[in-house]
């Protein structure tokens, strides 16, 4: 329904004698029709329905109608035409008791329709739809003298009736056994019933005569509870959106895009006040400006003028300019920029929080027949359609593709959006392959792939005849529902614990049965294969600790003084470490220690930039050493590039750099740097070492064993110095 449509709804209600037995233990049957009608209102109030609801009691030991002057008696206006409120449901739940006084339903119907036609001639409301909707047992005495005058009533009025109650006798599964009683298991709508007596076998071939001349419905009472249980959002009328489908310059195919799924946000309720009697404040929010000063001098928005920031400068933008510079929109429109096989639009590609729906529009056959065309050419051809779609004037062009959609009784393009470039988010992930301890066997991923084979809800179906559980398309959201249900029940119950959650939504957190008993062997198998460990966690350190730490020297084992130093070395548990803020740099203070943060943070990336600053920071000490003082510093961080890179499978990484770094060397005239090395034994990662290297142990020992690499040449001995008086004679 659209907002400005409404239904008028009279809820006819039994509170005759008969609707007040049940077996000890079990609810009665007002006690759940009272429970259905406070579900139907819940519904009502939460979806903020336009619906105006009316209250009709009949077998009550007084009388108040506006027919009572003509012998509808025992039968009480209870609540006028209004929409559902807490009050209402507070009245349900609290003023309805049960009377010793049978009610008549066909005096009731006529009643319920003498109120609808009150209310549309009367006070002028104009509903689109009338509903009456009848909660009785027929336990009670009834006149069906005006049973035809009632029918043509309900014919005329396009009046909807719908029964809830008894369970007819053509929908039991033996209906030749009148006599049986119900089996019905729900405590809440009644639990076993009762044979029904000849006047509730008469009442029932009575509305059931009244519901097939008028094409109403009757529901039982475990039919229906499941049903209004859950809460829904206000129906409204799907709008199209009617644009021409442009192809070319010259074709245009008249068009009706209807939403077809859309993501629904949760209402806020910051603004939320409730109204009523003494409650007429309404919240308002009040937003001002003012001038950074001591008085801070108010602005009024005429006053104001946009501007941005141009260096130290900030440059003023009119109206006028900001309409000039703007970028002129194209306003509504849908046009096809190409077309592309459905292949090549990939799953990740799919975003924005709606899919359309396009058909042609009605009654213009030119257009129908070049629609189907378009959608079974791109079907027969496993084509997709790029468009290029603004919803209005003042709408950002956005772009989505159609794919087809044929069905048996229509033929439809469901549209779906694209990203644009800079929407793309390219994300790089650390290769499983470095961290060779976690990386899965064969066997490991045959046990999860059959554990995914076995949870498909597809063939979880216990009977042939069910529908797939969990179904999206019949799964209401599990979160809405616990919400709504906690609202209603703190609205009606302020001082009350919040209840449990309702059986209906926890079966949407559960697994299906079939499921879990189909994936207990996988299950089994999975543990049996990825063994879990329980992994002490390390205590956290403070800086109490440390300082005890650092005050202890004597009369403590030498093995737990080195254990308690590791610890610290490991985490970088000292006070400057803690001070320090995130490692993005290897420097020159404490290389080693800037290198090993850096790969810490497990990124591929991030490993290659730190072994190439560690490579250059090495270089730097050797190049500014003076004689041979930093070289033991140098050695030292060329040894630990060797080992993070064996621990983090990247041979290759390090030994690119050690042939340059040999090279390079030679060129800077410092091989005594490298004759260190090679006395060091700091060689090419081999294959013994790491599997991921390529360079056999030979290669690694002949690398800084072959060609001695010369010692830089020894200047010339000086000649000696001349004596002073051969260089006065020389002058």
């Amino acid at each position: 329904m659209g907002s400005r449509e409404k239904e008028a709804i009279v809820i006819c209600l039994d509170v005759g004698p008969s609707m007040n037995q049940a077996a000890p233990g079990h609810c009665t049957s007002l006690e759940t029709a009272c429970d259905v009608i406070t579900m139907i209102l819940q519904r009502k109030v939460l979806a903020e329905s336009k619906d105006e609801i009316a209250l009709l009691l009949f077998g009550t030991p007084g009388t108040a109608n506006r027919l009572s002057d003509e012998g509808y008696e025992n039968i009480t206006e209870e609540r006028p035409f209004k929409m559902a409120d807490l009050d209402f449901i507070q009245h349900i739940r609290t003023n309805i008791h049960p009377s010793p006084v049978s009610g008549d339903c066909i005096d009731a119907l006529v009643v319920a329709m003498d109120m609808i036609h009150t209310a549309i001639s009367d006070k002028g409301a104009k509903f689109t739809q009338n509903r009456i909707i009848l909660f009785s047992d027929l336990g009670g005495e009834f006149a069906d003298d005006k049973l035809e005058q009632v029918i043509g009533g309900l014919k005329s009025m396009k009046t909807e009736v719908n029964h809830i109650g008894l369970q007819f006798e053509e929908d039991e599964d033996e209906s030749e056994d009148h006599d049986r009683p119900s089996t019905s298991s729900n405590s809440r709508g009644g639990g076993p019933q009762k044979a029904k007596t000849p006047q509730q076998r008469a009442g029932e071939q009575l509305i059931k005569h009244i519901l097939q001349q008028v094409d109403g419905q009757n529901y039982t009472f475990q039919e229906v509870i499941p049903a209004v249980t859950m809460f829904e959002k206000r129906a409204v009328r799907p709008t199209p959106w009617k644009v021409n489908l442009e192809i070319g310059s010259e074709l245009k195919i008249p068009v009706s895009g209807y939403l077809k799924v859309k993501e629904t946000p949760m209402r806020s309720w910051k603004s939320t006040y409730q109204k009523g009697p003494n409650r007429e404040y309404t919240p308002k929010t009040i937003r001002s400006k003012h001038l950074n000063d001591d008085e801070e001098t108010e602005v009024e928005s005429e006053d104001m003028v946009e501007g941005h920031r141009y260096g130290n400068d900030i440059i003023p933008i009119s109206e006028e300019d900001k309409k000039n510079m703007d970028y002129q929109k194209p306003g509504k429109v849908m046009q096809v920029l190409g077309f592309t096989k459905d292949t090549n639009i990939k799953k990740h590609h799919q975003m924005g929080s709606s899919v359309y729906i396009f058909v042609p529009q009605p009654d213009d056959q030119a257009a129908a027949m070049a629609f189907s065309a378009l959608t079974n050419a791109l079907y027969e051809t496993n084509s997709v359609a790029i468009i290029r779609r603004a919803y209005s004037a003042s709408s950002n062009p956005r772009i989505g593709f159609l794919v087809p959609h044929i069905k048996a009784k229509y033929e439809a393009l469901f549209y779906i959006e694209l990203p644009f470039a800079e929407d793309l988010r390219m994300y790089t992930f650390a290769s499983l392959d470095n961290n060779k301890k976690c990386k899965p066997t064969d066997e490991q991923l045959e046990a999860i792939d059959g554990l995914i084979d076995e949870m498909d809800l597809m063939n979880a179906k216990e009977d042939e005849d069910e529908d797939e559980p969990l179904k999206p398309k019949n799964t209401l959201n599990p979160y809405t529902q616990r919400l709504c249900q906690c609202l209603m029940h703190r609205a009606l119950n302020p001082d009350d614990p919040l209840p449990d959650i309702q059986e209906a939504i926890a079966s949407y957190l559960q697994l299906p049965r079939a499921v879990a008993v189909r994936c207990e062997p996988q299950v089994e198998k999975v543990k049996g294969l990825f063994k879990l460990e329980k992994v002490k966690a390390k205590e956290n350190v403070t800086g109490d600790t440390l300082w005890k730490a650092g005050d202890q020297t004597n009369g403590e084992p030498a093995s737990k003084k080195a254990r308690m130093d590791d610890d610290a070395n490991d985490g970088d548990l000292t006070l400057a470490g803690m001070t320090k803020g995130a490692v993005t740099e290897v420097g020159t203070v404490d290389p080693c220690g800037d290198f090993r943060a850096m790969i810490s943070q497990k990124d591929e990336d991030r490993f290659k930039e730190a072994a190439k600053q560690m490579g250059e920071r090495v270089l730097e000490l050797v190049r500014k050493s003076f004689g041979a003082q930093l070289y033991s510093k140098a050695l030292e961080c060329l040894r630990v590039y060797r080992e993070e890179a064996i621990k983090l499978s990247e041979p290759e990484t390090f030994n690119d750099y050690i042939r340059k770094l040999k090279e390079e060397l030679k060129e800077l005239q410092k091989t005594d740097f490298w004759q260190d090395v090679t006395k060091d034994n700091v060689t090419l990662i081999d294959s013994s070492e790491s599997s991921d290297s390529k360079v056999t142990r030979e290669e690694a020992e002949k690398f800084i064993q072959e060609e001695e690499v010369p010692m830089e040449e020894e200047p010339a001995a000086a000649e000696p110095e001349e004596d002073a008086d051969d260089l006065l004679d020389m002058m």
